[in-house]
């Protein structure tokens, strides 16, 4: 059946169209009408007759007018106010509809037309609508054996929307579906059964303009439902189940939940997951069929999570985004039997709010078994609260500044939230070491300063930013200002020492002609208190173009630097015209090697694997280890082993072994011990014309050693330049032997910055302190610092035959060569 209705052209008399192209003149304009016809036939698979459907009315049809590129230039709500409009030639689409296009139901019936017309100048182009009902209808009837058989009944379709439509027992009516698929529930109850069951006996795909009519039959001779699909009984869409007592009082599926409560919300932080469990346990006595997740999650449907899906029939695609997502599902596949598991645990990381507000996600499992019986609806409800996450930027930041300040807002971890910048059109995400976080004085509000590998000193285009939160992602800008100057550090921490500092003044573009820097214009000001004061040693490389302070970290300790608050003040006849931002600078602490004057000591005892002695006990020897027992932080290390894993025989105990470090009590500058690195001989030992021999020069180094006295790491973490070494030593060599010592400070790249060395230390019994000054290389921070100290730079050091020693304290008697024994090491920053 059709119906026209037709536009208000027909009713516009000669007059107003006379007036209507006056008011076009000569622009290129032309004129729409419309009328619209309606088609409200059906179809089904068997090319049935329609059904009949209520026509709609005029006025609840809305109309729009759209042009080519999309943009809607007219609309009306009602076609009754409908007049036909003037506009620039072109390609026009009119469309038709009525009705929610969206919603199911007995009251959803739904229609929708579009047709494109050409306007020409001057001309009316005429645009008829036709439109048809764009959604499928289903209706269900039931047979009077079907009555007989049960005591009360009624069914339900569910659409792959989401949507519930329940038909009771006396309804005649037919529901409209948008196109999709759909599933019919049947609620049953008979006499005689201890319970109402549900039973999922069909589904199908309905199609647009579509009707189906599904009719609820039972053969009572043979306990079977019948489905008879649009009418015809010989189709194959029909189905026949057994409705026997024995099958309708069978267990339907049930689901089980863990870590919630069907339907009652489970609030989570957005972004955030639960540390129980959140599983749904599913058993079906009589055999699983089908297992239906229908979510309602808009950012879950964003990120390509289905709507509706049989766990048990996911195609590849479904599979692996439900997968990538976090659900984890057990005994829904192929293999699949009476029992599965459903975790959503790690879903809920992948859930957000879409909007400013709390969000909602619902996730409804329902399972049919191989009788078609239904299982009770298992509801998850989650709610995310929403972690208010928002980035402010500041309006602009410093010509030439590094660093940016921003306002995070956010309930949860701020240290996952990732910061990027714009860098040759490509973003580059900030490392964690140029991110510094910290709490404001609100919850949930952070000052994030972050530290760009370049300056910010381009002022033709902003700085583009982006800040991401999981799914949330923040973008935006800032100008870069143009100040008259500005204060840096030209290259980083790196400028800045224990003692002095170089600064960088630049003038910004607009002033560089009026602002020319040199010492007698510019002024470096430290702040001190809330006042501000030039500092006292301060000087200008023109060559360079660098300020250099001196005289800075005084009250520094080995491990805490000095800060300071410094600007630029440019000066005109003494006073200041202009002002650089504010910089902060730490200076290096004035660090020390550990035990640097050798009073920590521990005893280790080594038991030697060789004959016993001639009592029968096993040899002990102890060996002299420069640092306190169970201490952390190990500086030192020592060669001893060497000599500590040489015989000794039984027969020549007066020959005893001794290791090469140990510590001195009586011959050292200050305090209580030195350190005494001897050349030691150790060997076989034949009396009384001896054997062979080897001797071993002492050695101590900053880094550690292996079992056999050998290097295993050299240098030890440090983070401060000093100027220069100083330390206390006495030297007693065998003949006219040497000693060796040697000072590296290295860079974070293994590069030497700065060294000095011994080659060949001669002869010194009263002891004395020397000092080694350093020069570097280049300006980069120290990494590591590595020391050493060889009582001998001969290859085959020479030894006494015999001699009486201090030995960790004690007067003792072995073959000793070369002794040279050190104390008071210190860094001296100037």
């Amino acid at each position: 059946m059709k119906k026209v209705y037709y536009g208000l052209l027909s009713l516009l008399c000669a007059g107003l169209v006379s007036c209507a192209k006056d008011e076009a003149q000569s622009s290129l304009k032309g004129r729409i009408d419309v009328r619209v016809n309606t088609d409200q036939s059906l179809s089904d698979d068997v090319s049935r007759a329609a059904g009949e459907v209520t026509e709609p009315d005029l006025k609840d049809f809305a109309l729009t007018i759209a042009s080519a590129d999309g943009e809607v230039s007219n609309s009306w709500d009602s076609f009754e106010k409908f007049e036909p409009v003037f506009v620039e030639v072109g390609t026009y689409t009119v469309t038709a509809s009525y009705g929610e296009a969206e919603s199911e139901g007995f009251d959803a019936l739904s229609y929708l037309g579009s047709t494109n017309v050409e306007v020409r100048k001057d001309e009316t182009a005429e645009a008829t609508v036709t439109c048809t009902i764009n959604k499928a209808k289903v209706s269900v009837a039931y047979t009077d054996d079907f009555k007989k058989y049960f005591s009360s009944y009624s069914a339900y379709v569910s659409s792959s929307k989401g949507n519930k439509v329940t038909y009771t027992a006396d309804e005649t009516r037919g529901a409209y579906f948008v196109p999709g698929d759909l599933s019919l529930f049947l609620e049953l109850t008979r006499q005689g059964i201890s319970q109402k069951i549900t039973l999922n006996p069909k589904n199908f795909t309905a199609e647009v303009k579509h009707e189906y009519r599904l009719t609820m039959d039972v053969d009572a001779s043979t306990a079977s439902l019948n489905i008879i699909f649009n009418d015809n009984p010989a189709s194959e869409e029909n189905v026949s189940i057994n409705i026997s007592d024995e099958a309708l009082n069978a267990a339907p599926p049930v689901f089980t939940p863990y870590g919630f409560k069907s339907g009652t919300p489970l609030e989570v932080l957005e972004g955030e997951t639960v540390s129980d469990k959140l599983e749904a346990y599913l058993n079906a006595p009589a055999g699983l069929s089908k297992c239906e997740l229908t979510t309602v999650s808009e950012a879950l449907k964003a990120q390509g999570w289905p709507e509706k899906v049989d766990l048990m029939k996911l195609t590849e695609e479904q599979s692996q985004k439900l997968t990538e997502l976090g659900l984890s599902t057990r005994g829904l596949g192929a293999n699949h039997d009476k029992i599965a598991l459903i975790d959503f645990r790690n879903v809920l990381s992948h859930l957000y709010c879409v909007a400013d507000g709390n969000d909602t996600h619902v996730f409804t499992l329902k399972a049919t078994d191989a009788l078609t019986k239904v299982s009770d609806d298992l509801v998850l409800n989650v709610t995310t609260r929403n972690n208010g996450f928002a980035i402010t930027l500041p309006e602009s930041v410093p010509y030439g500044v590094n660093t940016m300040t921003v306002s995070l807002n956010l309930e949860g971890d701020p240290s996952q939230v990732t910061f990027w910048y714009m860098f040759m059109n490509v973003w580059q995400e900030f490392t964690a070491e140029q991110v510094d976080i910290q709490p404001g004085a609100e919850a949930n509000k952070y000052a994030v300063t972050l530290t760009y590998p370049m300056p910010l000193n381009y002022t033709d285009t902003n700085v583009k930013f982006k800040a991401e939160h999981r799914n949330k992602r923040f973008e935006g800008e800032v100008r870069v200002d143009d100040p008259e100057l500005t204060l840096s550090l030209k290259n980083g921490d790196a400028d800045v020492w224990a003692t002095k500092a170089y600064l960088q003044v630049t003038a910004s573009a607009k002033s560089r002609a009026s602002r020319t820097i040199s010492s007698s214009t510019v002024e470096i000001q430290y702040k001190e208190g809330e006042d501000w004061k030039a500092w006292p040693h301060q000087s200008y490389d023109a060559e360079t173009g660098l300020f250099l302070l001196t005289g800075l970290g005084e009250g520094a300790s080995e491990t805490e630097g000095v800060p300071y608050t410094l600007r630029a003040v440019y000066k005109r006849g003494g006073e200041a015209v202009s002002l650089s931002e504010e910089l902060s600078i730490t200076t290096e602490p004035k660090a020390q090697v550990g035990n640097a004057g050798f009073e920590e000591w521990h005893t280790a005892s080594h038991s030697f694997n060789v004959s016993a002695d001639i009592f029968g006990n096993p040899h002990y020897r102890d060996w002299y280890l420069p640092w306190n027992e169970n201490e952390a932080d190990i500086w030192w290390a020592v060669n001893s082993k060497k000599t500590m894993l040489s015989e000794c025989t039984a027969a020549n105990l007066d020959f005893k072994v001794f290791p090469t470090v140990s510590w001195s009590s009586s011959n050292k500058a200050n305090g209580e011990k030195s350190i005494q690195v001897a050349t030691v001989a150790t060997g076989a030992w034949a009396v009384p014309t001896g054997g062979a021999v080897t001797a071993h020069a002492g050695e101590i180094w900053i880094g550690t050693a292996n079992d056999n006295g050998d290097h295993a790491s050299e240098g030890h973490s440090f983070v401060s330049r000093p100027t220069s070494l100083s330390f206390w030593y006495q030297y007693s060599p065998v003949k006219s032997e040497t000693f060796y010592m040697k000072i590296e400070l290295k860079a974070e790249d293994g590069a030497v910055l700065a060294s000095n060395e011994i080659a060949k230390g001669a002869s010194e019994t009263a002891g004395k302190t020397i000092t080694l000054p350093f020069e570097y290389s280049v300006n980069k921070k120290v990494s590591s610092i590595y020391m050493v100290f060889k009582s001998s730079t001969a290859d085959s050091p020479e030894y006494n035959t015999k001699v009486e020693m201090e030995i960790a304290g004690k007067n003792q008697t072995s073959h000793i060569g070369s002794v040279l024994r050190i104390d008071d090491i210190k860094l001296n920053y100037e």
